[in-house]
């Protein structure tokens, strides 16, 4: 968790965020993003492409709360309520204006990923 913002951040592999030597100005801006945005995957132990995603939030270091539907009757219905079905992997991500998205498909949330927080 961030000290300053009580909100899950990205944990860069090397350096800092702000590391002079960064490739782009364009890989700079999203980590700032992610200090702020909150990001939950709803997902179950068995599922082979909820652990494609876990392996890649885990590889890259970043804090994502983790919501088995399976464990938790409440992610389950959180879930269904949001997208009116019980498929996983889901990431939700909610921004720091309040806004919320659902997106789910494990190689679109990794790229997503990649793209936004690495």
């Amino acid at each position: 968790m961030n000290p300053h913002t009580d909100r899950p951040q990205a944990v860069p592999s090397t350096g800092s965020a702000d590391t002079a030597g960064s490739a782009t100005t364009r890989a700079k801006a999203p980590v700032q993003d992610a200090v702020q945005d909150k990001l939950a995957l709803y997902h179950f132990d068995a599922c082979p492409y909820c652990a494609f995603v876990r392996r890649a939030i885990e590889a890259q270091g970043l804090k994502v709360e983790l919501r088995n539907i399976h464990e938790d009757r409440t992610h389950w219905e959180d879930l269904v309520s949001a997208r009116s079905r019980t498929t996983v992997p889901v990431l939700r991500i909610e921004r720091p204006d309040g806004s919320v998205e659902w997106m789910p498909e494990s190689r679109d949330i990794v790229k997503y990923l990649q793209e936004t927080y690495a």
